[in-house]
């Protein structure tokens, strides 16, 4: 033992333990009893509940849920600002795959949860032809019927819908602003030829084009920013309407640059309008399985509101026209859906 003992090195005796710099202090200043609970970090109830973001609306029972990361900025909650009910019969199943009768296709404001079938519509949907899905959408209160939009509706693949708009509606062709009061950018070059805006006759084509070929979603390049029409999945639709059967939601992208810096993708920058048809809210006579039937339009126009030419009109018109533009898509979807019924039962 003293062998070893002469072997082990000699451990320098101090009288006091190290004191901390001047830095650390700090640090474990701001960590004392005295700080606020504010300044802490959120417990998992406070972090859960800041990353959802519940609203009601009272006209249709809805609720907007927006989930935020780390990495993207919170959505503003979806609030909307006018309600509208559209009134079509659509396509039921048991029917022969032809087109559906050129019926008018009313537009109603909903106050107050409420809207009168026999009031005078906000906008009348014209169709003139079984066989043409083209049509105007008029004033209601317009006697002329002077057409604030008109579809030119071409059915096939490679042939999108175009919208057409009087040039005053839309002029001048300013960008809209984004949640955060900022002017946003609209990129139009981003490679797509059938997106481009483009003028006819003192009239602007606006061309709505589907974003691939395996998704329903389509996309519309307008002055006011691109707008997309979506189906929202059930788990999203279970979220954010109570009872709805079906939700199509549209949202205002814009264009944001990847961690590479080099290129740049489209994210959803807020949420527009969304359709629901449920048992209150879809058409008197139509049901769940009905394609392109009517329901409830509730639109979020604020980002337009203080603008002095004219945008939240226009955004409004296109909304709306945009929307049975989507309900015919699905007519047409339902009308392949009986074709290929009767081909394969024909073929059997």
């Amino acid at each position: 033992m003293p062998v070893l003992a002469d072997k082990l090195p000699k451990i320098p005796r101090t009288s006091s333990l190290p004191t901390y710099s001047s830095v650390t202090e700090v640090e474990l200043a701001e960590l004392s009893p005295s700080t606020s609970p504010s300044s802490l970090p959120p417990t998992y109830d406070d972090a859960t509940a800041t990353a959802t973001t519940t609203t009601a609306s009272a006209s249709t029972g809805r609720r907007d849920v927006t989930a935020s990361s780390s990495s993207e900025p919170s959505l503003a909650a979806f609030a909307p600002t006018a309600h509208f009910q559209i009134e079509t019969l659509g396509k039921q199943w048991l029917s022969l795959p032809v087109g559906t009768r050129p019926d008018p296709i009313p537009v109603h404001r909903v106050e107050a949860g409420s809207w009168d079938p026999g009031s005078l519509p906000v906008y009348v949907s014209l169709r003139f032809s079984r066989s043409d899905n083209s049509c105007h959408l008029v004033r209601g209160d317009d006697a002329s019927q002077t057409p604030v939009c008109t579809t030119l509706y071409r059915f096939g693949p490679g042939r999108p819908p175009v919208f057409r708009l009087p040039e005053s509606l839309v002029s001048p062709y300013g960008p809209p602003a984004s949640p955060a009061g900022e002017p946003m950018q609209v990129d139009d070059n981003d490679g797509d030829e059938d997106d481009v805006v483009g003028a006819n006759n003192g009239k602007l084509d606006l061309p709505i084009v589907s974003n691939s070929l395996i998704t329903r979603a389509q996309r519309l390049k307008t002055p006011f920013g691109t707008l997309q029409w979506r189906y929202a999945s059930s788990r999203e639709r279970a979220a954010a309407v109570e009872g709805a059967d079906d939700l199509l939601v549209c949202e205002l992208m814009r264009r944001v640059a990847v961690a590479s810096g080099k290129k740049t993708e489209e994210k959803v920058a807020a949420t527009v309008a969304q359709f629901v048809r449920g048992p209150g809210t879809r058409t008197k006579g139509t049901g769940r399985s009905t394609a392109g039937n009517g329901g409830r339009l509730a639109v979020d126009l604020a980002r337009w509101t203080d603008r002095k030419d004219g945008a939240r009109d226009a955004v409004e018109v296109l909304v709306v026209a945009s929307c049975v533009c989507m309900l015919k898509k699905e007519v047409d979807r339902r009308r392949v859906q009986q074709m290929m019924i009767m081909a394969g039962g024909a073929g059997s």
